[in-house]
């Protein structure tokens, strides 16, 4: 009996053990996770000083260096990868603006950013001490003037609007003994005209081109007197007989009218003519219509002369003029080559008819320079 259950326990032993033989897998299997991580402390943004310099990004990860990446997007940013580390670098910035870039550290999907940016140089721009508010004031005649800009930029860029192309960049010298100033000159045009007129000029560099500064040139009117008219200085080829006669352009009373030629005709537009006392080189003149629709100017010839033989044409007015009922036209100042002494209002066309054709006038001015 007890042989039995040796016997027994034996067999079981076998049975279990070829059992778990036969359940048991016939190969290992080990795996490695591969990660690459860059702790929160290494991404924040980098900041370089002027003069450059040197940090450092931790990188925790099990992945061979080779496979890995870390990169820059700008080439003045300088990378360096070790085995748990990757270092940042930059040299010395010569520009007048600050300046970005972005390291990347990658594997796989992973990825991480870390921006860098680095201050420039300072920029100096003033004009006359300031960046803006300086203002020159110069009378309408031809004149020109200088200003000081002191800067440590490359002054290459002074910006004139269209609306103030009467100023004109004339030069632009070194200032002995001072390496950062500027002596700018500008040429101003003569205003012609009654009405003051203004102009930014604004300084700018290629060096930064956010850095600027700017001032305003005031250029005041052309101060003109009224020429006294008289009725002896008028005179017209068109007359109409019936209504309107030329002293009535003198009268100031707007209600009162000249009128040209409608009963009658003649071969050549019809005009107005004044015979100045003493020769002039240029004039604003001014009229107002007639209180009515018909026979209003809308191309004229301003044609002078010396001797009231030889004419020239001053001026061709083609648009602009009114052709309301009172309405009132101011031209601009007009300047002969030569003085002049007589001068024609040589109407072409009217709202009615081109010339041969009659038009009519309630008042006439005529103004000179001071």
């Amino acid at each position: 009996m007890k042989k039995n259950r040796i016997l027994f326990g034996i067999i079981g032993i076998v049975i279990g053990a070829l059992g778990m033989n036969g359940c048991a897998p016939d190969y290992e299997t080990e795996f490695e996770v591969k990660s690459l991580v860059v702790p929160d402390a290494s991404l924040a943004p980098i900041f370089f000083p002027l003069a450059g310099g040197e940090k450092v990004a931790l990188v925790h990860t099990n992945v061979d260096m080779a496979n890995w990446t870390a990169s820059s997007n700008a080439e003045w940013l300088v990378i360096n990868k070790a085995e748990d580390r990757v270092t940042v670098s930059a040299g010395n910035n010569d520009t007048y603006a600050p300046r970005v870039a972005r390291v990347t550290i990658a594997y796989g999907h992973q990825s991480y950013s870390i921006d860098v940016t680095q201050g420039g140089k300072t920029p100096l721009l003033l004009v006359e001490g300031a960046r803006e508010g300086v203002v020159k004031s110069v009378s309408a005649a031809d004149t020109t003037i200088s200003l000081i800009v002191k800067t440590n930029l490359n002054l290459d860029h002074i910006l004139v609007p269209d609306t103030g192309a009467f100023v004109h960049v004339a030069s632009i010298t070194d200032v002995a003994g001072s390496p950062d100033e500027k002596m700018v000159t500008f040429t101003i045009d003569q205003n012609i005209s009654r009405k003051v007129r203004y102009s930014t000029v604004t300084f700018q560099s290629s060096d930064n081109y956010d850095h600027t500064a700017s001032f305003v040139v005031t250029q005041a009117g052309m101060i003109f007197l009224q020429v006294p008219l008289r009725e002896d200085m008028l005179s017209s080829n068109a007359q109409e007989p019936n209504e309107g006669p030329i002293r009535n352009l003198l009268d100031g009373n707007s209600g009162t009218f000249f009128h040209s030629a409608w009963s009658y005709s003649i071969s050549e537009a019809h005009y107005i003519q004044v015979k100045l006392d003493a020769p002039i080189e240029g004039c604003i003149f001014w009229y107002q219509n007639r209180n009515n629709s018909n026979g209003k100017p809308t191309d004229v010839s301003i044609m002078v002369s010396a001797d009231g033989i030889t004419f020239s044409e001053m001026a061709h007015i083609t648009s602009g003029l009114p052709t309301g009922a009172s309405s009132t036209y101011e031209s601009a100042y007009y300047a002969s080559e030569t003085p002049f002494t007589y001068f024609r209002f040589v109407v072409n066309k009217t709202n009615g008819g081109v010339a041969p054709t009659y038009f009519n006038m309630a008042e006439f001015r005529m103004y000179v320079t001071q």
